[in-house]
């Protein structure tokens, strides 16, 4: 099968999720699929036995380089004559569109909570182009089948832009076992040792690459208490992680000696195996990889209602969901709760069932094909769209602007047509 998988940057190193791109690529060629990567950005190494369309994104554009880049990458995709068109960034046509980037409308509501704020925000292009895309990613005839890592971003697609729950899938992150697994626990001494924490000590852990949005202040305050509530036990916070720690550590000052603060690593699998608490009171997440990553590894967790990795934490086994992220004292709560019985590394990895990479591959696969045969099949190919004697009766019975919104919505879906609402509603009228 030809696949064209399209992503802003296919580099491995940039982040999760183009690391996410790259595994899956790879394993898909590796079972003998043909790949074309569709992107702006890429690694020789990352892309070797694929073939790689280049498709400009200025920077000079600003704001605007993420609308040029979209309708150009889906087209590049579509003429590269791929069987499937994959979608990991903002980009239309195609065949499934996944979500891992979350969507831009929940974070701004958790970015900017009043409605006054938001409004002033929209004053910045980035942001209003931003939600302009997105709406656009929804409309009917851009995509078959919507892929979220996690149900939380399900509920936002299918309340936000109104799409059809039966054309979004749920396929959680994989996690790669030969990494992150109770193997990793085994140089905790070591870790601890090299890093000077104490071997009695508890280790709260904390890590990200955007410090503000993943809640390390918020991590912090939360450590602070626990430190205040618990003053028999010796404790010492480490992040790590990329950003401007300042703030955090003014906080730690005030009241907490043991602290320590690195820049990322490639072995973040040791931290999670040295530590007794992985912390990410995160502000928005559509599915967090550290969260499966540290369970994986025996490690429970603390994480926010923001989080769509919560959806792996079985409460007061393998951790908790907390209720208000910048509560302090909740915070302090739970990890007592945690940390004053422990559970045995196995329980806490098995509590949830995690999935593996080349499980996550086979199941994106497996809706892949699914949205292209059905692509083949429907009219949806088509630009036009008739409506049938009995669609034009139930439009004429059907009164109130929403209730035929909602008729115009399912048929366009059914047919795949891309036609304006608006179009359709005046030929109905007409």
């Amino acid at each position: 099968m030809h696949i064209a998988i399209v992503r802003t940057e296919f580099i491995a190193s940039r982040g999760g999720a183009e690391r996410y791109a790259v595994n899956l690529a790879q394993s898909w060629l590796s079972m003998g699929h043909r790949i074309t990567v569709v992107c702006a950005k890429h690694d020789e190494h990352d892309s070797h036995g694929m073939e790689v369309v280049r498709v400009s994104r200025p920077g000079l554009l600003g704001p605007y380089k993420h609308s040029w880049f979209a309708s150009r990458a889906g087209r590049a995709a579509r003429d590269s004559g791929a069987d499937a068109v994959l979608c990991l960034a903002r980009s239309w046509p195609g065949d499934v569109l996944r979500l891992g980037d979350g969507l831009h409308k929940p974070w701004m509501a958790m970015r900017y909570p009043d409605l006054a704020s938001r409004k002033r925000a929209l004053f910045n292009p980035r942001h209003s182009q931003l939600l302009k895309l997105e709406r656009d990613l929804f409309l009917p005839g851009r995509f078959v089948q919507y892929v979220a890592n996690s149900e939380l971003v399900k509920r936002q697609v299918v309340h936000m832009y109104g799409v059809e729950p039966s054309r979004v899938s749920v396929i959680p992150n994989g996690v790669d076992v030969q990494r992150f697994n109770l193997r990793a626990r085994a140089g905790a001494e070591r870790l601890r040792a090299r890093h000077g924490i104490e071997p009695e000590a508890v280790l709260v852990l904390f890590s990200g690459m955007d410090f503000r949005r993943k809640g390390l202040l918020e991590a912090v305050r939360g450590f602070v208490q626990l430190a205040e509530q618990w003053p028999a036990r010796k404790l010492h916070f480490a992040c790590v992680g990329r950003g401007d720690p300042q703030e955090a550590k003014r906080e730690l000052g005030k009241r907490v000696e043991h602290s320590t603060f690195l820049e990322p690593t490639d072995a973040i699998e040791e931290w999670y195996g040295a530590a007794q608490l992985f912390a990410l009171p995160t502000m928005h997440d559509p599915s967090a990889n550290a969260i499966t990553e540290a369970l994986a590894c025996g490690t429970p967790v603390l994480t926010s209602q923001e989080n769509g990795a919560r959806q792996h934490v079985v409460e007061g086994v393998n951790g908790f969901t907390l209720r208000n992220r910048t509560d302090a004292r909740e915070f302090a709560a739970r990890a007592i709760a945690l940390l004053g019985q422990p559970r045995s590394p196995s329980v806490i990895a098995e509590a949830s069932p995690l999935i593996s990479l080349g499980v996550n591959a086979a199941r994106m696969l497996e809706v892949l094909q699914r949205a292209a045969g059905s692509r083949d099949h429907r009219t949806g190919t088509k630009r036009g769209f008739k409506f049938t004697a009995q669609q034009q009766d139930q439009w004429h019975r059907t009164s109130g602007r929403s209730a035929r919104l909602r008729l115009l919505r399912g048929w366009l879906w059914e047919s795949g047509a891309s036609v304006p609402l608006h179009e359709l509603a005046r030929r109905l009228d007409a």
